[in-house]
């Protein structure tokens, strides 16, 4: 037993919560682990989980060492790829971050990626809201919208455009608007991260339209404000890809797709080092591949409406 053994423990007992769930993942026993933990808690002199029958939670010292944790692993495997050792063969585990939309069109890929590397594993978290990559144990995570400035590393995956969409049945009911200004008469079904919602943006031609929406429904997942849209329940903004089958059947309309709604940046960031482990280098191209089909551009998806 010595302290990497017990750091890797250390860190993913920090990201899954248990103890047997490391050891059902590593397939190390659970007394094991549990030894792994008091290493490092005689090594450094303190307590890294609080432990109850019931709970493990992290203490303070814990949360200020799992960083250094990671970054004393990431050198290491980053050594091995560099030397070539591990170049023979893609394995282990990576953890992804995803939004929900985008998550479930990875998923219907991910055969792809593990046939051709059958010893990679891959866990999916999916969220819409921005979570830390450290504390949540991520090697990988997708971020829409700007990268505020930090420790993040950040590949641009792509631009996600947006569009305005309405079941038919909506638009029987409520008629077809004729000009963004009109939408606030509308029942508005939106997508939120939190407490507040986004104003919905249109420009065409130099004239600018900023709606706020007059929502009778909002959600913090865009899965759900699809889903509430089909029903009927409104009019939605929605990233395009989530959309374009529904747009196709005829299940959703599109509107306005004569004005302009600005698209958003799609990031995969990291916490570093910029020469990732093997495996996770190997699942950051499969995003790049997956991305640019996912974000394609179809015009001709402009004609998915209906006269007024």
């Amino acid at each position: 037993m010595d302290l990497l053994s017990a750091l890797h423990s250390f860190v993913r007992v920090a990201a899954t919560g248990s103890f047997s769930a490391v050891s059902r993942e590593t397939g190390v026993s659970q007394p094991t682990i549990s030894r792994h933990i008091a290493l490092l808690e005689s090594h450094y002199g303190t307590t890294l989980f609080a432990r109850t029958t019931r709970s493990l939670t992290m203490t303070e010292d814990g949360r200020s060492l799992l960083p250094h944790a990671y970054e004393v692993l990431e050198i290491l495997e980053t050594a091995e790829t560099v030397l070539g050792r591990r170049r023979a063969s893609v394995s282990g585990l990576v953890r992804l971050g995803v939004t929900t939309a985008f998550g479930l069109c990875l998923s219907r890929r991910l055969g792809e990626l593990l046939d051709r590397h059958p010893d990679l594993s891959v866990e999916i978290v999916m969220r819409d809201a921005f979570g830390d990559l450290v504390e949540e144990g991520l090697d990988l995570a997708v971020r829409v919208g700007e990268i505020a400035g930090g420790s993040l590393i950040a590949r641009k995956l792509g631009m996600v455009r947006k569009c305005l969409v309405a079941s038919p049945e909506c638009i029987a009911r409520y008629h077809m608007p004729e000009h963004p200004r009109e939408l606030t008469n509308y029942p508005g079904v939106v997508y939120n991260y939190g407490s507040s919602w986004l104003d919905w943006n249109f420009e065409r031609d130099g004239e600018e339209s900023v709606i706020a929406p007059s929502a009778v429904f909002r959600a913090n997942t865009s899965e759900a404000v699809l889903y509430a849209v089909e029903a009927g329940l409104g009019i939605g903004l929605l990233p395009h890809f989530q959309v374009r089958d529904a747009l196709k059947e005829g299940r959703l309309v599109r509107l306005f797709p004569d004005w302009n709604i600005p698209s958003l940046p799609f990031y995969a960031v990291h916490t570093g080092p910029r020469t990732l482990p093997l495996r996770t280098r190997t699942v950051l191209d499969f995003l790049i591949d997956v991305s640019a089909d996912v974000l394609r551009d179809e015009p001709s998806e402009a004609s998915s409406t209906v006269a007024a």
